[in-house]
């Protein structure tokens, strides 16, 4: 009989915890919107790829053999609350682009880019958050010079700036 009374005991249990797992987080109370719980994933800072191209010749200003600047002279600023900061910035050799990380401090941060002794060109890197139970951080668009470069929902996967 005592064996009966610990099985009953276990399988109440285990239906208590079958339930919690079946209808997860739910933080607005009888919402019909219920959360499980969140995969792991990295977290990724909004980053951009991007190349820089002559706007009238389309020739990389930085790659290839004939290229006019040498990578040491682009400088990239993240401004943070009116001061420039400075911006990771990646260069991959083999593919030839650059990555820019912005680690976000406003909705819309300002990146500032320099070549050389040419005027700075300006990037607003737009965050959004996404996702309601799990949500998480992406870069919703980039402007260069106020013109659309990147969109999340079109891409591209590398941006082309002409200079």
């Amino acid at each position: 009989m005592k064996t009966m009374h610990c099985n009953k005991n276990t399988s109440l249990l285990i239906a208590a915890v079958l339930f919690l797992l079946i209808t997860g987080c739910n933080p607005l109370g009888n919402d019909s919107n219920k959360c499980g719980p969140c995969p792991m994933y990295m977290m990724m800072e909004p980053n951009l790829n991007f190349r820089v191209v002559d706007k009238t010749t389309r020739q990389d200003l930085f790659f290839g053999s004939g290229a006019p600047y040498k990578i040491s002279q682009l400088v990239m600023r993240h401004i943070v609350n009116g001061v420039p900061d400075t911006a990771l910035l990646r260069v991959d050799t083999i593919d030839h682009v650059f990555n820019v990380l912005v680690p976000p401090n406003h909705t819309i941060d300002t990146v500032t880019m320099q070549i050389a002794g040419l005027p700075k060109d300006v990037l607003l890197f737009e965050t959004a958050t996404v996702g309601k139970c799990c949500p998480r951080l992406i870069l919703n668009s980039v402007l260069y010079n106020g013109a659309v470069v990147f969109t999340a929902a079109n891409g591209p996967q590398v941006a082309v700036l002409e200079k």
